[in-house]
């Protein structure tokens, strides 16, 4: 069950490679899911990401900017039945970056299990050929 319509309508979370967002988004659509679109293929640092996350996610003012806040933020994410996020660009950034990044959304992506809804992180995987979600 590796489909993006399939992980939907089981209500999954996790981070998975995709190479169908718009077919995603159309299935998240009809589940009545929010819509995450994050594309960072503009940049390659932190400061970047954190930037995109911000206005993706709608964080608050308060938002610090940081890894903490962000995963600290990712727990308040709790649109019912669920969170997808489409990430753009993530094969741009700084593998550290993307390293960390990846490890915070699965993270949050984990705690779905227990009290939060689902959070489900796809990313698209043909924008740059250079690296690939193995590579998260």
């Amino acid at each position: 069950m590796s489909e993006p319509a399939d992980l939907i309508a089981a209500g999954a979370s996790g981070l998975h490679p995709s190479d169908d967002l718009a077919g995603a988004r159309r299935a998240a659509e009809r589940a009545g899911w929010r819509i995450v679109d994050l594309d960072t293929s503009a940049g390659q640092d932190k400061a970047h990401f954190l930037q995109v996350c911000r206005q993706a996610f709608q964080l608050p003012d308060w938002f610090g900017g940081n890894w903490d806040a962000l995963a600290d933020s990712l727990s308040d994410v709790r649109d019912r039945p669920g969170t997808l996020v489409l990430w753009r660009g993530a094969g741009g950034l700084d593998a550290s970056v993307r390293e960390i990044a990846a490890e915070i959304f699965a993270e949050r992506a984990d705690r779905s299990h227990d009290t939060l809804p689902a959070f489900l992180v796809l990313v698209g995987g043909r924008e740059n050929t250079r690296r690939t979600m193995n590579d998260l």
